[in-house]
C-alpha cells in the first residue's frame, strides 16, 4: 500500500515522498484512514514505528483553510524535546499545504515570543501541558473551534503528573471534537482517561511481531556491575559507531557514566530531568550535529529524541518497566538502516531477558565478553587507522623542530615506534576481562541451581507453597530445597543441581494455588553451605539431657524423702519401745 492509497491529498503525498518515505508503516496504515474518517482513536504504538506521521498526516489533511482566525488542531506532548520534534516533523509534511501555520509552545522559552507567534496565526498548536495552561489563563490561546486533538506519549504524560492539567485543558475544548490518543504502553490510567473523553474509539494495537524493528540485532552480555564501565568502553571501541545512545535507570548513573567515558577518551553527554532546559537543548544540539558520539539518558529524558544516525543502543541497566525495552531499542534501526541493541545484565537478571523475549516476541542472543584476540584486532586496526591518518599530513615547521630535537636526544625511529604503540595501549582499555570460570558439575550436595517461577506475593504465594509444589511435583525432599526468595511477581528457588532439569520439567507442568506457572533456570552453579538445623530441633536435643537430669534429680529427691520417712519411722518405733520398757519397770 502507498500513502496515496490511504486517502491523503496530493500535496501531502508529495512532501512525504520527498522525505524518502515510500510505504506506510503498520501503525500508519491502520491509523490514517480511521482518523481521516473522523473516528476517535486509541492506539498503542512504540517509538520508531512512525506514529508522528500516523496522526500528523491526517491532522494536516483535516484542517480547513477557509478561516485562519481560529486554532483547529492541538497536539499535546510530555516534553519540550518531543514538542519541538513533532512540530518540525509536521511542518515538513505541510510543506505544500498552502502555508499552513504550525507553532509549538513549551516551557523554557520566552512566553512573549510565543505570544507573537500565536498572533501571526496558529492553525495547529503543538504544546506541553504546563505552558499551554499558561497561555489559556492569559487567554492568548482559545480552543473554541479546535475540533482535532491528539495526545502523544499519553502514558508518559500521566507518569509525569500531567493528568490534572490534561483534564482541565479538555474542559476548554468544544463538545463536538475528534480525539486521538497514542501511547507506548496501556496502563489502567490511560484506559480510564479514554473512557472519560473518547467517543466509541477505534482501538489499534500492533501485534507483538510488530513491536520491534526487524532490522535491529538484539544481544546481551552477562557482566558484574563493577565491570560494566570497562565493557562499555570496549564495546564503543569495537563497534566504532557514529552515534550511540546509552540508557540508565537513574540520574546519578547518567552523570557517573558520562564522567567515566569522558575520562576514557569518549566524548559523552548526559541527559536527565534534573538538568535545566538550556542545558538539555545544548546537549541535544551537540549530539544531533555529531559533536559528541555518545548520549547517556534516562527513559523520561529520552522522550522526543529522534536522531537517524543512532547506530547502537546500549541498555546499561535493564529497564525497570520491561515494556520500556521496546521503546529504547526503537531509537536505532531507523530510516532503513541496520541497528544494534545491546543489554548488560548480571547473572541474577538473566531471567529478565527471557521475559523481554516473550514480550517482544524476538530472540536476544547472549554473546561472550570480548576476547583477548578480538581486542587485539581492535587495537591493531586503531593503530593502523592512526598511522594512515597522520602519516598523510604534510610536516610543518613544528614537526621538523620536534623531530630534529628528538634525534639530538639520540632517540631512534625504533624508539618512536615503541613509544607510539605503548602510549596508544595505555590510553585504551583493551585488556580482556576475566569471566567467572564455570564450576564443574558434580553431585556435591552444596551445589544448587536457581529456578525462576512466574508467581509471587501478588498472587498470594508464600515460601511454603513453593516448597510443597516443588517437592510434590519433582520428588525432591523439602529439606533438600535451598534458599527461596518470594518477589512481587516471581519467585526464585534453589534446588540441588542434579535435580534441576527434573524440577524444571515437573514444576512447569503443575499449578501453584490453582495458577499455571512458567519455570526457567536462571543460574546453574550456586555453592551454598549446608542448611543449619532449625533452632527447634537444636532445642529438642538440648532439652533431652536437661529433662533426664531433672528426672534424675527428681529421683534422688524421692529417694531421700523415702529414706527420711523410713528413718523417722524407726526412730518412732525405738521411742515407743523405750516408753513401754520404762512403764514395765515402774510396775
Amino acid at each position: 500500500m502507498t500513502f496515496k492509497e490511504l486517502g491523503l491529498s496530493s500535496e501531502i503525498v508529495k512532501a512525504v515522498n520527498e522525505k524518502g518515505y515510500e510505504n506506510p508503516t503498520d501503525i500508519q496504515e491502520q491509523a490514517i484512514p480511521r482518523i481521516l474518517e473522523g473516528h476517535d482513536v486509541l492506539a498503542q504504538s512504540q517509538t520508531g514505528t512512525g506514529k508522528t506521521a500516523a496522526f500528523g498526516l491526517p491532522l494536516i489533511s483535516l484542517i480547513d483553510r477557509v478561516d485562519r482566525k481560529y486554532t483547529q488542531g492541538l497536539v499535546l506532548c510530555p516534553t519540550r524535546e518531543l514538542c519541538i520534534q513533532v512540530a518540525d516533523e509536521m511542518r515538513s509534511f505541510a510543506k505544500y499545504k498552502d502555508d499552513l501555520r504550525i507553532i509549538s509552545v513549551y516551557g523554557g522559552e520566552s512566553i512573549e515570543r510565543q505570544i507573537r507567534d500565536i498572533k501571526r496565526g496558529a492553525d495547529i498548536v503543538v504544546a506541553t501541558p504546563g505552558r499551554l495552561m499558561d497561555h489559556i489563563r492569559r487567554k492568548t490561546l482559545r480552543f473554541n473551534h479546535c475540533n482535532h486533538i491528539v495526545l502523544d506519549e499519553a502514558d508518559e504524560m500521566l507518569n509525569m503528573g500531567f493528568v490534572d492539567d490534561i483534564r482541565e485543558i479538555f474542559t476548554y475544548l468544544p463538545e463536538q471534537r475528534q480525539m486521538v490518543f497514542f501511547s507506548a504502553t496501556m496502563p489502567k490510567e490511560i484506559v480510564k482517561l479514554s473512557d472519560d473523553f473518547l467517543n466509541e474509539p477505534e482501538h489499534i494495537r500492533l501485534s507483538n511481531n510488530n513491536l520491534t524493528v526487524s532490522r535491529i540485532k538484539q544481544v546481551y552480555y552477562t557482566v558484574d556491575h563493577a565491570k560494566k564501565i570497562n565493557l562499555v568502553t570496549q564495546l564503543l571501541q569495537i563497534h566504532d559507531a557514529k552515534g550511540t545512545m546509552i540508557f540508565c535507570n537513574t540520574k546519578k548513573m547518567v552523570d557517573e557514566l558520562a564522567t567515566e567515558l569522558n575520562k576514557a577518551g569518549f566524548p559523552a553527554l548526559g541527559l536527565h530531568g534534573d538538568m535545566k532546559q538550556e542545558m538539555r537543548s545544548m546537549v541535544m544540539g551537540r549530539f544531533k550535529r555529531g559533536l559528541v558520539q555518545v548520549l547517556i539518558a534516562t527513559d523520561v529524558a529520552a522522550r522526543g529524541i529522534d536522531v537517524d544516525s543512532m547506530d547502537v543502543v546500549i541498555n546499561y541497566d535493564v529497564p525497570q518497566e520491561l515494556e520500556y525495552y521496546i521503546h529504547r531499542i526503537g531509537r536505532t534501526g531507523r530510516a532503513g538502516k541496520e541497528g544494534l541493541a545491546i543489554t548488560l545484565v548480571n547473572r541474577r537478571q538473566r531471567y529478565a531477558i527471557k521475559q523481554i523475549e516473550r514480550l517482544a516476541n524476538s530472540t536476544i542472543e547472549e554473546l561472550p565478553l570480548p576476547t583477548k584476540e578480538q581486542l587485539n584486532e581492535v587495537l591493531i586496526k586503531m593503530l593502523a587507522d592512526d598511522i594512515r591518518k597522520w602519516s598523510n599530513v604534510e610536516p610543518g615547521k613544528l614537526f621538523n623542530i620536534a623531530y630534529e630535537g628528538l634525534r639530538n636526544e639520540e632517540f631512534t625511529q625504533e624508539d618512536f615506534i615503541l613509544a607510539f604503540i605503548n602510549k596508544a595501549i595505555a590510553e585504551n582499555n583493551l585488556e580482556a576481562m576475566e569471566t567467572d570460570a564455570p564450576e564443574r558439575k558434580t553431585k556435591n550436595p552444596n551445589v544448587f541451581a536457581r529456578l525462576s517461577i512466574s508467581l509471587g506475593s501478588r498472587q498470594g504465594i508464600k515460601a511454603a507453597h513453593i516448597v510443597s509444589a516443588v517437592a510434590k511435583a519433582s520428588g525432591i525432599r523439602g529439606k533438600e530445597i535451598g534458599k527461596i526468595e518470594v518477589g512481587d511477581i516471581m519467585t526464585l528457588v534453589d534446588v540441588p543441581q542434579e535435580h534441576a532439569q527434573t524440577a524444571l520439567k515437573a514444576v512447569g507442568k503443575t499449578t501453584i494455588k490453582g495458577q499455571a506457572v512458567n519455570v526457567e533456570i536462571v543460574e546453574e552453579n550456586i555453592v551454598q553451605q549446608p542448611r543449619k538445623r532449625s533452632d527447634r530441633n537444636k532445642d529438642s536435643r538440648n532439652d533431652r539431657p536437661r529433662r533426664d537430669r531433672d528426672n534424675r534429680r527428681g529421683g534422688e529427691r524421692g529417694d531421700r524423702s523415702r529414706r527420711d520417712r523410713r528413718g523417722s519411722e524407726r526412730v518412732s518405733r525405738d521411742q515407743e519401745a523405750r516408753r513401754s520398757s520404762r512403764k514395765r519397770q515402774a510396775k
